[in-house]
C-alpha cells in the first residue's frame, strides 16, 4: 500500500508537470475583451483569501478605483494572478502578508503582488521565468514561465524587485 501511494503521488506530480508544459505549447483562445483588471482580481480574491487563511496568512487588496479598461483574456489573467499570489504565499511564514495592488503610471496599468518573505537572491531573480527552474523542492519551474507567456500575449512585461524582507512582482500592462 505504501508503494502504491508513492507511485500515485509521483504520477500526479508527473501529470501536473506535463499539463503545465502542454499549456506552454498550445495556442490559447483569442478571448480578449476590454475589461477592468480589478474585476478579475475581485473575482479570484475569495479563493486566494481562503487559501491564505488555511495557511494562517493574509492577503490585502489595494486597488486603484479608476483604472482604464484593458484588452484582456480573463482566463489567462486569472492564471497569472493565481500563480503570482500562490508563489508569494509560499514565500512567507504564517502570519505573513501578500499585498495585491493596482495603479497607473504614465501609459501603463500596473499589477503588483508583494510579499513580506525572505526575498530572492540576485541569481534567483535572473532565472525568473526560465522553464524548469524552481527554488521549491516540489516545484515544476513552469509557473512563472506561464506568467511570462501570458504577459507576452497581453503585450505586458513582468519585472521583479527583492530585498531581504520583501519581493514584489510587477506586471506592466500597456494602456491601449
Amino acid at each position: 500500500e505504501h508503494y502504491f501511494k508513492l507511485m500515485i503521488d509521483e504520477l500526479d506530480r508527473a501529470n501536473t508537470l506535463i499539463g503545465e508544459f502542454l499549456s506552454l505549447t498550445k495556442n490559447p483562445p483569442a478571448n480578449f475583451v476590454f475589461r477592468q483588471l480589478n474585476d478579475i482580481i475581485m473575482a479570484v480574491s475569495p479563493l486566494l483569501t481562503a487559501d491564505a487563511t488555511l495557511q494562517e496568512k493574509l492577503i490585502l487588496l489595494d486597488l486603484c478605483p479608476n483604472l482604464p479598461n484593458l484588452f484582456l483574456n480573463s482566463s489567462e489573467i486569472r492564471q497569472l494572478i493565481f500563480n503570482l499570489v500562490r508563489n508569494a504565499l509560499e514565500a512567507i511564514e504564517p502570519e505573513g502578508k501578500v499585498v495585491i495592488r493596482t495603479y497607473t503610471r504614465e501609459s501603463e496599468v500596473i499589477l503588483s503582488v508583494a510579499d513580506n518573505g525572505a526575498g530572492m537572491a540576485p541569481e534567483q531573480i535572473a532565472m525568473v521565468g526560465k522553464p524548469f527552474v524552481s527554488t521549491k523542492a516540489d516545484g515544476t519551474g513552469l509557473g512563472l514561465t506561464i506568467c511570462h507567456n501570458i504577459a507576452t500575449r497581453h503585450h505586458a512585461k513582468i519585472t521583479v524587485t527583492s530585498s531581504v524582507k520583501a519581493t514584489t512582482f510587477f506586471v506592466h500592462f500597456p494602456i491601449h
